[in-house]
């Protein structure tokens, strides 16, 4: 009997392929041959697998899994647009913000317009559905350069694990990465490129660039893998109790969301502080300093300038010097 909701798989990779129990053991001097068609993997993890990177697997199988939720019993291929509507009021009804709401259509849309190119089902539901509208603006008010210069202050640069997070703190902060890029960044990745300082990161949608690196957060990052005695692989790996380093892999993203509260609460930050919002505030720090908006579109590698507008916490700021700039070319009569 068909599972009303084939549920993205739990425990592995979206991208795993699971071989069919008649397939023979692999040899252990060759590479796993995968038999086609693939009757173990079901059409959530076959639509999952093909997205482009680890990230977007898991939060659109987070997505995936709670419509699933939402639809109960009923079978996810007669789901209609009127399914998909009702789904997004349940959203909207749990306080989920715009953004939210339209990560979560966008999921479903990608899977049924997969199902609609495999034959599965005759139509998407969710193309026509009503999407939120977002704000030109971001609800987010990034990371200020005050409060940076509180964390920094925090990390005690005598110990390996104060030396690791003054790492992390001046790449976020300074660089604007996203905690994925900066986590997957590593110790091969650094290099010299025509006079530059350069790291080689691994961005959204898997998208691979090349990014210079300023002089304090180059300094701050070979301090700390001279200390931990790292020569290779992950650059943000865990430091154990006793200072004992654990090279190899990097620290997991939830590990450096509650490294950067608790860096935080040390630092007497009394609002919520996310590694997220370090890229807000580098955004908003370097417009605000004059850098053309072409040139932050390019250091925060996003294809629409809009993206970057929102990002920047000043953008409708009662300091926008404009009028008075635009009055001052202006002799009007009557003023003394």
């Amino acid at each position: 009997m068909e599972q009303a909701f084939p549920h993205p798989s739990r425990g592995r990779s979206p991208g795993a392929i699971q071989p069919s129990l008649t397939m023979p053991e692999p040899s252990s001097k060759t590479s796993q041959v995968i038999a086609f068609p693939e009757p173990a993997v079901c059409v959530v993890d076959a639509y999952l697998r093909g997205l482009p990177s680890e990230a977007t697997r898991q939060v659109y199988a987070q997505c995936i899994r709670s419509f699933g939720t939402f639809l109960g019993d009923r079978n996810f291929k007669s789901a209609s647009r009127r399914d998909v509507e009702a789904y997004r009021a349940h959203l909207e009804a749990l306080g989920r913000a715009p953004a939210t709401i339209s990560k979560h259509l966008s999921a479903l849309s990608g899977l049924y317009a997969f199902l609609v190119d495999e034959g599965e089902v005759l139509k998407n539901p969710v193309a026509s559905a009503r999407r939120p509208r977002l704000s030109d603006t971001s609800t987010r008010k990034g990371i200020t350069p005050a409060e940076t210069q509180a964390l920094l202050a925090v990390c005690n640069p005598t110990t390996t694990i104060g030396l690791r997070d003054r790492a992390l703190v001046l790449t976020l902060a300074v660089q604007g990465w996203r905690v994925s890029e900066a986590l997957g960044l590593q110790v091969g990745g650094l290099d010299d490129e025509q006079g530059h300082r350069v790291a080689t990161i691994s961005g959204k949608g898997g998208k691979v660039a090349t990014v210079p690196l300023a002089a304090t957060v180059w300094g701050a990052m070979q301090g700390w893998l001279e200390a931990a005695g790292i020569s290779e692989g992950a650059v943000f790996v865990p430091v154990l109790k006793g200072g004992r380093v654990q090279p190899g892999c990097a620290i997991s993203a939830q590990s450096a969301w509650r490294r950067v509260r608790f860096l935080a609460r040390r630092a007497g930050i009394s609002r919520d502080l996310h590694p997220h919002l370090f890229r807000h505030g580098a955004v908003t720090e370097a417009l605000s300093r004059g850098v053309p908006l072409h040139q932050v579109q390019d250091f925060a590698r996003h294809a629409d300038p809009r993206t970057t507008r929102r990002y920047d916490s000043h953008r409708m700021s009662l300091a926008n010097p404009t009028p008075h700039v635009l009055a001052a070319g202006l002799t009007v009569e009557g003023e003394e």
